[in-house]
């Protein structure tokens, strides 16, 4: 998904299966010499009206780590897609728990027989913040400018080859050649944002387009505005009073920079934080579960976790080795161990929603024979199993549990935690510097193929195809399968891909990561984003 230099998107802080950028570990239960004490007595007492009683016009809620800057063409990460969830918005979107499309800024759509040429009708009379027509020009500025920013999300427009405004309501769009996944593109969180050109020319510097005034300012048409961005403590989003589409039931969003897991936990007990979207330990979800003060969304997307094996060094530079891996370990003993049954063992080579376990199916059976052969031509070789940080404590817990199980085999296998800045410059080291197996996120940018296959198995792509595998037979299919002019004749493709990556034996799925969004009692109308559940939609959220 992520996707170059800043796909560090998924960056990060992409999910622990839940956001690629995702968790964070949890920490002690003070910051900076804050005892539990004093930050339980401080709990109640922020400007807002903050603690249990506090004003119910604004919503309060962490983040874990600061966004990365919130320029939406930038902007390419998991932590902070909320904050651009509130202030900019697309064109579509995903209908909740679905891959089905609703209207965005767009109330509709067609695309030409040609299947070149998407013809979009906007909302009439849409105003960015700044009080200038959000019209049909400024979407084809804003595509225009992020081709020019050229960074991470610059690929869902790379193929255009021209933008049109016919009226101030028509916005048109010409590829240069077919693609069935470009309204997935327009649908995912890390999408083309409608940006004010005006700001944009206000706010400019020595040709920047306004990058150094969007560190901490916006320029789009959400129903909230950047009323306060201060990196490393917080963010205060304000309603936008002209905002064309359902008002938000809160006045004010306020985002506290919380980076312990712990605190965060001990402030939502306190009502210091309505709700917490993401990064609880399972265990304490599952106690939440049980709490009548306090409700708990799971909800699941398109991003899931997997065994990645080292198919270009080490031991695993052996095909057969790699193929004895996948049916070698008891993978729903590691999953329902690990996530305490809130999710099921993935049946599918990809998350369901991007291609089905029917078309794509991956060996349900434990055969340890295969591997076991093997093993003694592995005698005094160490096997170096790493685990991305940002998958939090059920990514490390499924590591260590691989690693018994192969210890159990007769393999000498190391674990350790990797950061997400080394995870994403994986492709830039030399192949016997990289870890042997790799558990970490399986999943694209949206609910289509092509951004998990483009993203994480490309010839040369970075920074998530981390072993650098390079197939030229995938490479061709991913293409031929974005032009095919049905859903049958796509699938169909991706079919014949996914025994490529079998017979490969690329990565060994384990499953859909669930989000778990945990909220008091007193909110509701938590919408979760069909892609990204880690996202809630503002103006269905509700306080009683």
């Amino acid at each position: 998904m992520d996707r170059t230099a800043d796909q560090q998107r998924r960056s990060p802080d992409f999910p622990a299966g839940l956001d690629r950028r995702g968790f964070l570990k949890a920490g002690g239960l003070a910051i900076g010499g804050v005892s539990l004490a004093s930050l339980i007595a401080a709990c109640g007492s922020d400007g807002s009206g903050g603690g249990a009683g506090g004003s119910k016009l604004t919503l309060r809620i962490p983040f874990l780590a600061d966004m990365q800057v919130p320029d939406p063409d930038i902007m390419y990460e998991g932590e902070g897609v909320q904050v651009m969830e509130s202030a900019y918005e697309g064109l579509v979107r995903y209908k909740p728990g679905s891959s089905e499309f609703r209207p965005g800024l767009a109330k509709s759509w067609t695309l030409s027989p040609d299947q070149l040429t998407y013809t979009f009708k906007l909302q009439p009379n849409l105003k960015f913040h700044d009080g200038t027509p959000a019209d049909a020009e400024s979407w084809r500025k804003t595509f225009e400018r992020r081709a020019k920013i050229a960074q991470g999300p610059a690929y869902m427009v790379a193929e255009v080859a021209r933008t049109a405004a016919p009226d101030p309501t028509t916005f048109v769009v010409t590829l240069k050649s077919p693609n069935n996944a470009f309204l997935h593109y327009m649908a995912c969180p890390w999408q083309p944002l409608a940006t004010s050109p005006a700001a944009v020319t206000k706010h400019a510097v020595g040709g920047d387009l306004a990058q150094g005034w969007l560190k901490t300012h916006d320029a789009g048409t959400g129903p909230y505005i950047f009323k306060e961005f201060v990196p490393g403590s917080h963010y205060t989003l304000e309603a936008f009073p002209d905002y064309w589409g359902e008002k938000p039931a809160f006045k004010t969003i306020q985002i506290k920079i919380t980076p312990s897991i712990a605190t965060q936990k001990l402030q939502l007990d306190a009502g210091a934080f309505d709700m917490v979207t993401k990064g609880f330990a399972i265990q304490d979800v599952l106690q939440y579960q049980k709490k009548s003060q306090f409700r708990v969304v799971n909800s699941y997307g398109g991003v899931g976790e997997a065994i990645w094996l080292n198919p270009t060094a080490g031991v695993f530079a052996d095909k057969a080795l790699r193929r004895a891996m996948l049916t070698a370990l008891d993978r729903t003993s590691i999953v329902d161990t690990a996530w305490g049954g809130l999710t099921a063992v993935q049946k599918g080579l990809f998350p369901e929603r991007t291609l089905s376990s029917t078309l794509a199916p991956f060996p349900a059976q434990v055969d340890t024979a295969a591997l076991k052969a093997l093993v003694r031509g592995l005698e005094g070789k160490k096997i170096d199993l790493a685990w991305g940080a940002d998958g939090g404590a059920p990514r490390q817990q499924m590591a260590e549990l691989v690693q018994t199980q192969l210890a159990a085999l007769g393999l000498d296998v190391t674990v350790r935690e990797m950061p997400a800045s080394q995870m994403f410059d994986l492709p830039n080291q030399p192949p016997d510097k990289r870890p042997d197996i790799l558990v970490t996120f399986l999943g694209g940018d949206a609910l289509h193929l092509d951004t998990t296959l483009r993203i994480l198995l490309r010839t040369g792509a970075k920074p998530l195809n981390f072993f650098q595998y390079s197939n030229p037979t995938l490479d061709k299919l991913m293409d031929k399968a974005i032009k095919q002019p049905t859903t049958a004749a796509t699938e169909a493709v991706y079919a014949t891909c996914s025994k490529i990556i079998l017979d490969d034996a690329i990565w060994i799925p384990l499953c859909i990561t669930p989000n778990s969004t945990i909220a008091h009692s007193y909110m509701s109308g938590i919408e979760n984003n069909s892609y990204y559940p880690a996202i809630f939609w503002p103006q269905a959220l509700k306080r009683a």
